[in-house]
């Protein structure tokens, strides 16, 4: 490692942020599309709320 230039070394990185940012992006995209459904209350542990 200490043969690669500091530079590079930040280059990469900064990659790899950004990599991860649009897998971010692109996975938060596609789950807002997705509908979800109602939910299971199979063990009854959700509650209606006291309106």
């Amino acid at each position: 490692m200490n043969r690669i230039p500091n530079w590079l070394k930040w280059l990469v990185v900064a990659l790899v942020f950004a990599l991860m940012g649009a897998a971010v992006l692109a996975v938060d995209r596609r789950a807002s599309r997705v509908d979800m459904p109602d939910p299971d209350n199979t063990f009854g542990i959700y509650r209606e709320a006291d309106a």
